[in-house]
């Protein structure tokens, strides 16, 4: 979407100019001819856009869409044109890229454009979840329940996320605390007690001899090791931003005993969930597994979904190659084998959801649990060996010059 300046003269002859938001020199035409204006002089304008709404990869957040879902089904289920719900919604959402979104999706409609189509030109800033379901709405004439569907599926994925986040933060801010104490102590504490042993003509204990030359390296190279550290982890998140070192590191973490439990989990309750709204939406199988796995979160199991696209797009059923790829859990398997017997795999799928969503948050919370006094007494044992360290050739030079 573009802004053009545009003078034209009316059917008395009077000069009108003004500024219309358009895709096109033509919508602008369009328009001023359905004001029965002849067009004069069109001319598109250089916007200065804030760099804060300006991201070439940036996307509406789950939690935004959420909130906006919610407020556009409520409208339309009262009966709201959507060019008026376009226009109230961007006028009430917080989010600055959401709401410049909004506002230009309400010009198009507002000039004829589908609501599927005007979604689908911005399908970089909005999942495909996301304009896949508003096109299968719009399709069946169902818009209202589909975008509430979709509300209380951005919901989920929302609070999901949310508890990954809290169950890891604890942990990495631990350990973040921990690394801060232990820098500290060995680069500042620990060298006010060099004079002090060297003084006492004593062999010193392994344990502090060891902190001592930890101490000294510290000292000498910690400038060094920090930016090999910070080299490391920008070299380490380049490769996995690429393909092939981001598939090796999502095989490399499938492999960890707890990790990949959970891994599995997250992914079964996205597989499940995703697919049920899809197809509850009405959308085919095929188009709706090559939504699914993209937003799986994982490229082992993207790469087993593909051939599972791919034996479907022939025929085949959806229950017997996914066991195959013994990737998702059992019950899951013959929850799909029930749903595809039945007719009813979309109300499987949403029940198989459900599950997997309670038993990962008793998961996450069992092991958050365990972390915090793990945590604790990780970082109580650094420092008691650090104390420890530097008391016990004190607690010898007082035996000595008793």
């Amino acid at each position: 979407m573009a802004k053009y300046k545009y003078l034209a003269k009316d059917l008395h002859g009077t000069t009108i100019s003004g500024v219309y938001q358009a895709t096109n020199r033509d919508d602008v035409i369009r328009m001023l001819r359905q004001k029965n204006y002849y067009p004069l002089k069109i001319e598109k304008v250089l916007q200065v856009r804030d760099i804060r709404d300006m991201s070439l990869w940036a996307k509406v957040g789950a939690k935004d869409l959420s909130v906006m879902c919610k407020q556009l089904a409520a409208m339309l289920k009262a009966g709201i044109p959507i060019v008026q719900c376009l226009d109230v919604l961007s006028r009430q959402v917080s989010n600055r890229l959401l709401a410049g979104l909004l506002k230009e999706i309400h010009t198009e409609v507002q000039t004829g454009t589908l609501l599927s189509n005007a979604f689908h030109k911005r399908r970089n800033s909005f999942p495909l979840l996301f304009v896949s379901m508003i096109e299968a709405g719009e399709a069946s004439g169902s818009l209202d329940v589909v975008v509430d569907n979709l509300a209380q599926h951005f919901e989920k994925e929302h609070k999901l996320k949310q508890k990954i986040k809290s169950a890891l933060t604890y942990p990495v801010l631990v350990l973040l605390v921990a690394s801060g104490v232990v820098y500290f102590l060995l680069t500042a504490v620990v060298p006010m007690f060099v004079g002090i042993f060297a003084r006492g003509y004593m062999e010193l204990p392994l344990p502090t001899q060891m902190l001592l030359s930890l101490s000294e390296f510290l000292t000498k190279y910690g400038i060094i090791v920090l930016l090999l550290l910070a080299i490391v982890v920008f070299v380490f998140f380049v490769i996995i931003s690429r393909d092939k070192g981001r598939r090796k590191w999502h095989g490399l973490i499938l492999k960890l005993p707890i990790i990949k439990r959970l891994i599995l989990l997250t992914v079964s309750a996205r597989f499940a969930g995703t697919l049920g709204i899809l197809l509850g939406a009405g959308i085919p199988l095929v188009r709706s597994l090559d939504i699914v796995k993209r937003v799986v979160g994982n490229e082992v199991v993207r790469e087993g979904l593909q051939k599972v696209q791919d034996m479907t797009r022939i025929g085949s059923g959806m229950s017997a190659p996914l066991e195959r790829l013994n990737l998702f859990p059992p019950m899951l398997i013959q929850m799909l084998k029930v749903g595809e017997e039945s007719g009813a795999i979309d109300e499987m799928l949403l029940k198989t959801a459900e599950f997997y969503e309670t038993d990962l948050e008793n998961s996450l919370l069992r092991l958050t649990t365990l972390l915090e006094p793990a945590m604790i007494v990780l970082l109580g044992g650094i420092v008691a060996f650090v104390v420890l360290a530097i008391a016990m050739p004190m607690f010898e030079m007082m035996n000595i010059v008793n």
